[in-house]
């Protein structure tokens, strides 16, 4: 996270205020500070982070009480990390911004990205926490589809370029001193359409799985220790990397 700060406070605001207040606030400051206005003004956008994070907490009703209760050390055991990037916040609130601007649209371009981190609370009796033990975790995953590699495709199909947007993806829209590219909206960002849908996932790429992963917990740790396991988070978009699992050990 980009900061410790007081989220309520980073957008001028009181604990319990409501959600439209919140997201009036947001509009207000993140277009106060928003790159296009302030360029090459590295306050501007560090303030610019700060608010979209302070938002993205605020107006979500899990993470808000997370942090209302437990604060940014709730959010951390979580996973949760904020922006450190401006192109991050950019692609977060495309459609917030595409509204704001009154611009219709589906927002920032997306990109094929890798699989989301998955965060598991593991409890431990004390006799598992000091002499180790190996314990299955179930948990739900998105796996890329293993019938058409994760493009959405029957494997008997083929992909086409979209007619709409010459196979970019994008669509860009300027209101006074802002540029706004977002997702073609024919084609969902992809710059192709599919002749076929795989019928595994019905065309998504990826499909939700149960899985039970055995875990093995070394001796002696600790309460609180957080475990990554690499690539066992949610599948990729269009088979990039696997996100992680992060198991939270509670004894």
């Amino acid at each position: 996270m980009t900061s410790s700060r007081d989220y309520y406070g980073i957008l001028g605001l009181k604990e319990g205020a409501s959600s439209k207040d919140i997201k009036k606030r947001f509009r207000k400051l993140a277009l106060k500070y928003h790159p296009d206005r302030n360029p090459r003004d590295p306050i501007a956008e560090e303030m610019f982070k700060l608010v979209a994070e302070a938002y993205h907490v605020l107006s979500d009703q899990e993470r808000r009480h997370l942090y209302d209760h437990k604060g940014h050390a709730g959010l951390k055991e979580r996973g949760y990390r904020g922006f450190k990037r401006t192109e991050d916040v950019l692609r977060t609130f495309s459609s917030e911004f595409f509204d704001f601007l009154g611009i219709s649209g589906t927002g920032y371009q997306r990109h094929p990205s890798r699989g989301a981190d998955i965060c598991f609370q593991l409890e431990l009796s004390r006799e598992e926490a000091a002499n180790g033990a190996r314990k299955s975790i179930p948990i739900n995953i998105m796996e890329t589809c293993p019938q058409c590699q994760g493009n959405g495709v029957r494997p008997s199909s083929t992909l086409q370029s979209c007619s709409w947007c010459g196979g970019s993806g994008t669509h860009t829209a300027t209101s006074g001193i802002f540029t706004a590219t977002g997702e073609c909206p024919k084609c969902n960002g992809k710059g192709s359409l599919r002749s076929l849908s795989c019928d595994s996932c019905n065309g998504q790429g990826r499909r939700e799985v149960k899985k039970d992963l055995q875990v093995d917990i070394p001796p002696g740790i600790q309460n609180n220790t957080r475990l990554k396991i690499s690539r066992e988070g949610d599948g990729g978009e269009l088979n990039h990397d696997s996100g992680d699992l992060y198991v939270n050990i509670q004894i």
